[in-house]
């Protein structure tokens, strides 16, 4: 069976690292959080040779890749924010690994062997600032699997890398779509987000009734995203399966789970709550594209805001399914952020609660603390 075809893995794993010590129920500890890096080369020459830079359409390519090469130049912004996130996490011992949500690099290279050197490369140059025993984990992004001429090319390159890469760090052999394990006494799902199956993923939260926490990591959006690919997020592939969405949608709530996401460049935070229960989602962001971004300033900051920013972009004739999408998150939505701010992010996690701190750009001080779950909060019934 391919790695592709898999579904969940039935088996919670305990992750396992000389430094993470013995893992608990009601144990504190902190996880360095990036968004998409979309690590690339100065010069397009270095994983783009073969693509032909003038082909009819290319000219988003050319931007992308300019946009890259001068994020992770020497001296970059994305090397320096990287650094940044790397010194926080070396300076406290609590730190149990590295998280990354998807778009690794950014792909487009014309052969297999180019992109998993890119997918190296970039695991090299990332982990370089962490401490060495410190497990990096990443989830597979749409550029990720983007490029490699056939449409299964760079799909078959990144799990071919992937898997074997993230069961090393968590010492165990697991496989995309879906992969589990548990630290802490929490449950972490990390998806494929275009092929992980939402039924599935609500299964495996069933299965853990006794985790104090539950996350999932996906790229793309569980929330619906106020941007112009709204539609692009988790579950796109299984909106003719409302049952198996609607199942996971429920399951977050009754577990007040947390979700952790990328993909769309913005620093989002969700925090929804209905009689079913409640769950939080932060959209994070790595991608320094421009200084001002390094402000954290929001564009929204009150539920109202939600699914308005980005109507007036929308097709007219897509716009009834938007509202239809926007209204279904709406009427539990609590709490709302939303800038295109881009940086790095810890997640501080105990009895307390779960939190999320956002550090601008390179920041070494946190501009805003994100109550993702707060025990209080439940116990109070708020």
């Amino acid at each position: 069976m391919t790695a592709r075809a898999l579904s969940c893995l039935s088996a919670a794993i305990l992750l396992p690292c000389a430094a993470m010590g013995v893992a608990g129920a009601g144990m504190s500890y902190s996880v360095a959080l990036l968004g998409d890096t979309h690590y690339d080369g100065e010069s397009a020459e270095v994983y783009h040779a073969g693509i032909d830079m003038d082909a009819p359409g290319a000219e988003y390519l050319r931007r992308e890749f300019a946009r890259n090469g001068d994020m992770w130049r020497p001296g970059g912004r994305s090397r320096a924010l990287v650094a940044a996130s790397g010194a926080l996490a070396a300076a406290d011992p609590s730190t149990r690994f590295v998280l990354q949500l998807g778009d690794l690099v950014q792909g487009d290279c014309a052969d297999a062997a180019t992109h998993r050197r890119m997918l190296e490369d970039a695991v090299r140059e990332i982990r370089a600032a962490y401490p060495g025993d410190m497990p990096f984990l990443t989830v597979p992004g749409n550029h990720d699997v983007r490029g490699c001429g056939a449409q299964e090319g760079a799909r078959g390159a990144y799990l071919a890398w992937a898997c074997p890469f993230v069961s090393g760090q968590i010492r165990r052999e697991v496989a995309f779509p879906v992969v589990s394990f548990q630290t802490g006494g929490d449950l972490w799902i990390l998806c494929d987000f275009e092929d992980a199956d939402p039924g599935a993923i609500a299964a495996e939260i069933d299965s853990r009734p006794d985790a104090r926490y539950v996350f999932l990591a996906t790229h793309g959006p569980f929330t619906a995203p106020d941007c112009k690919v709204w539609r692009w997020r988790f579950g796109t592939r299984f909106r003719d399966s409302p049952d198996k969405l609607r199942r996971l949608h429920e399951t977050l709530l009754r577990r007040h789970a947390v979700v952790l996401s990328g993909h769309i460049h913005t620093t989002t935070f969700y925090r929804h709550e209905d009689g079913a229960g409640s769950f939080s989602e932060m959209t994070v962001n790595s991608v320094w594209s421009n200084p001002a971004q390094a402000s954290g300033r929001p564009m929204a900051d009150n539920p109202d805001k939600y699914g308005t920013m980005a109507r007036g972009a929308i097709p007219e004739d897509r716009r009834e399914a938007y509202d239809r999408d926007f209204a279904r998150f709406r009427r539990s939505l609590k709490e709302y952020f939303l800038s295109q701010a881009a940086g790095h992010y810890r997640l501080e996690i105990s009895d307390e609660g779960v939190f999320c701190d956002f550090y601008p750009g390179d920041a070494m001080e946190p501009c805003r603390r994100f109550p993702l779950l707060q025990r209080g909060r439940l116990a109070a019934g708020t």
